[in-house]
């Protein structure tokens, strides 16, 4: 939660800001709306990923003292095309950043290709593509709100590690993602984004979990 708290505390040092978005709307003179744009940030993420989950997708019957790191940093870089003032099409590249776990193995499944008792750990990453539209108040307006929704091709890889061996393992989906954010015009063609997204993460088979991330980007238009 302290990457959470980061954040949250750089947005709130946005606020002062929005006195100069009210000099920029007088003093400038925006185009009514940028057929495309760059952006790109960094993210504080939170996987919702909890001690039944990891024995649902790691388990095999013989683990206690579970404990899980769901607290990650990750980011993201796309590009955007807007059909309307009002409507974009995104895709891009994001990172939801790295889950842990560890446990403790009695060795009772061993015989049956589980666990060696003792220590049984758990590292991965999550990344993939992403394809979706943002609906959003004009570009031309210094201060706006948006909402983004779309496809996210996601791949976990990591590896798993007992007291006798270890290996590789790769699961991936395609699931769906939203989010909300406020955008913050700080020169003619350059915005800052603050957004909340929620990205499902289930492979129907051995992975159920989702990613919260709170991010900050840059948007360039063009």
């Amino acid at each position: 939660m302290k990457k959470l708290s980061i954040i949250t505390l750089a947005a709130v040092s946005l606020f002062p800001m929005l006195a100069e978005a009210d000099h920029l709307r007088s003093s400038h003179s925006y185009r009514s709306g940028p057929s495309m744009y760059l952006f790109g940030g960094v993210s504080a993420s939170s996987f919702d990923f909890d001690r039944s989950d990891y024995r649902y997708s790691f388990g095999d019957g013989s683990l206690s003292n579970i404990t899980l790191d769901t607290e990650s940093s990750g980011g993201r870089i796309g590009f955007g095309f807007d059909f309307s003032p009002e409507l974009g099409l995104e895709f891009g590249y994001a990172s939801l950043g790295s889950l842990s776990g560890s446990a403790i193995s009695n060795g009772s499944q061993v015989l049956n290709n589980g666990f060696s008792a003792g220590r049984v750990d758990m590292d991965a990453d999550v990344d993939g593509v992403f394809l979706g539209v943002n609906v959003h108040t004009p570009q031309s307006e210094p201060v706006g709100l948006f909402a983004r929704f779309g496809v996210y091709s996601w791949e976990l890889d990591g590896t798993l590690e007992d007291s006798s061996r270890g290996g590789k393992f790769t699961v991936e989906g395609t699931d769906p993602y939203a989010g909300i954010g406020l955008r913050l015009a700080v020169a003619e063609n350059a915005s800052v984004t603050l957004a909340y997204d929620h990205y499902l993460l289930d492979d129907d088979e051995s992975v159920k979990l989702s990613a919260n991330t709170l991010s900050v980007d840059l948007v360039f238009s063009f």
